[in-house]
């Protein structure tokens, strides 16, 4: 079973990446000093009311881990609190976080609008409203996101380099996980 995503803060300070918790909770699974995160991948793990969620790197970041590092095994975190402090990549690290940058580059990804819970489902028992195999178009419903007991309709809209029609490899989110805003929700392939 896959587990749910969420995608960590980011914020620099000089040559620095500072990359935080999205949410509360208690962190674990934290990468070692001197590893590499690379965007896209797996940063550790947050646990929220009772909940696991895979904290991922955001596009556009890349770096050695140079600290913190929370020596806990649940270490409890806020909203913003310091994960990691990356410095820039060299050498042979520069070249691997290339190498995923061209690798992303080749499966598009349909991003979440907004933050908040994505449900499959326009209410419950329902079918998904989309699932992998489904070939979408402008407009197709993929989802809702729901804040505050308010729901919206996600619809498949072919913006920033997405393919007029595309086929769902991957569904990414699962079934009522919070989401960041532009938290990957669909990876996708032209149709």
């Amino acid at each position: 079973m896959t587990r749910e995503i969420l995608t960590l803060r980011v914020r620099r300070e000089g040559e620095h990446v500072l990359v935080e918790a999205p949410s509360v909770g208690h962190f674990t699974e934290s990468v070692a000093p001197g590893g590499a995160l690379l965007a896209g991948a797996k940063a550790g793990v947050l646990i929220t009311l009772g909940r696991a969620f895979d904290l991922v790197v955001p596009e556009g970041v890349a770096g050695v881990v140079d600290g913190p590092v929370h020596e806990r095994v649940h270490a409890p975190v806020g909203y913003g609190t310091l994960l990691y402090r990356l410095r820039p990549l060299e050498g042979a690290s520069a070249a691997q976080a290339s190498a995923a940058a061209q690798e992303s580059k080749g499966a598009p990804t349909f991003r979440s609008p907004s933050a908040g819970r994505f449900w499959h489902r326009a209410a419950p028992g329902e079918p998904a409203l989309a699932k992998a195999g489904d070939v979408i178009e402008a407009g197709k419903p993929l989802g809702l996101i729901e804040v505050m007991k308010t729901f919206t309709l996600v619809t498949y809209q072919p913006t920033g380099g997405l393919p007029a029609r595309a086929r769902i490899v991957r569904v990414l989110a699962s079934d009522g996980a919070e989401v960041a805003e532009k938290a990957p929700l669909f990876e996708l392939e032209p149709a």
